[in-house]
């Protein structure tokens, strides 16, 4: 008997979970989007989010509201793409996508010193190697369905279609002049007092002294220069037009013929001097140089659109449907309300010298 009733109980409490369905969108447990094979559940969205969080070095309450509702809807929509294709992929299933996933994943440990390095990586990242393992697979599989059901509908663009791009997008072809050059700095500190300032001065005139007597630039550049970035070359920078360098490094440059070495002078980082190797005028690249790349970027747009008509029918197929209730209207902006500030961007380096 008490077996019995226990079963009952059992039913009987199932029936009430079922009939209650969570309706806090704030829940962990509430549906934010669902259809046939397709449930995702706020934990879920809320552990994507965080993820891409973490890869710009942002946190929730560093993102104003609005850009994080946005946030969420895009990532809901990459989710619900993912399991529609994976759906449909396992109708035809690889037969070796696990072996050929824990070979890509042997790969990625060999790029780390160590394993225990690897181990951090992924502590970092909030995962663990079975689920690195489990989302390089469902990936090859989501692949595999792309090149079987996209690829083959892709043709070249045609002659027109490439020479209509380049008429129609003529910025893209110009290039600005640039310069090909070397140069030695020898730094000096922001603060640094006069008598300080007059010794550096002395030691680059004196590197320059010994490259105008006959002494190779590279080798003085990598005797003497304090840039990293091109002191084992030698001195020399990649190529660059005007723009890319602080205001006094761009006008010596530019200043300097082909072949000749200019004085020492001074920027922000320190006193440098210069060798410019070359100099391209400005120019307007012709269709025959940029044909190819231009046939690449079409094929590329085509099978984007492909490939999103592919997801809009299979998302029609599971019949999904969004619960995720829609980010309220922004608030109208008056002497009062402060402009919402869009998240900053990731840190990047400068490319100035």
């Amino acid at each position: 008997m008490l077996k019995r009733n226990s079963f009952f109980f059992s039913l009987l409490m199932a029936a009430v979970l079922a009939g209650c369905a969570v309706k806090d969108p704030a829940n962990p447990r509430f549906v934010v989007a669902e259809g046939r094979g397709i449930k995702i559940t706020r934990a879920q969205l809320d552990s994507e989010v965080n993820r891409a969080l973490m890869n710009f070095n942002l946190s929730r309450d560093k993102v104003p509201p609005p850009q994080l509702a946005s946030l969420e809807v895009n990532i809901l929509n990459q989710m619900i793409n993912r399991q529609v294709a994976l759906a449909e992929a396992r109708k035809s299933p690889m037969t070796n996508a696990v072996a050929l996933a824990k070979e890509q994943l042997e790969r990625m440990k060999k790029n780390f010193p160590t394993l225990e390095a690897f181990q951090e990586q992924l502590a970092k990242a909030k995962t663990t190697e079975a689920e690195m393992l489990r989302e390089i697979e469902q990936k090859m599989e989501v692949d595999n369905l792309m090149r079987a059901r996209v690829e083959p509908s892709l043709k070249n663009p045609s002659d027109e279609e490439v020479q209509k791009f380049y008429s129609d997008n003529p910025k893209l072809w110009q290039r600005n002049e640039t310069v090909r050059a070397q140069h030695v700095l020898v730094k000096v500190d922001a603060n640094a007092d006069a008598a300080t300032k007059a010794a550096k001065k002395k030691a680059a005139e004196d590197a320059l002294a010994r490259v105008n007597k006959g002494e190779p630039f590279e080798k003085v550049a990598q005797e003497v220069s304090d840039d990293p970035g091109s002191k084992a070359r030698g001195g020399e920078l990649p190529p660059f037009s005007k723009g890319q360098m602080t205001p006094k490094f761009e006008e010596t440059a530019f200043a300097t013929p082909p072949g000749k070495v200019s004085k020492v002078f001074e920027t922000p980082f320190g006193y440098h001097f210069l060798k410019v190797k070359a100099k391209e005028a400005a120019k307007t690249l012709k269709l025959e140089e940029v044909k190819n790349e231009i046939s690449a970027h079409l094929r590329r747009l085509k099978q984007g659109e492909e490939t999103r008509l592919l997801l809009e029918e299979l998302r029609k197929g599971a019949d999904v449907k969004i619960l995720l209730p829609a980010p309220a209207a922004p608030a109208p902006v008056t002497a009062t309300t402060p402009p919402v500030q869009a998240p900053p961007a990731p840190p990047t380096l400068p490319a100035k010298k």
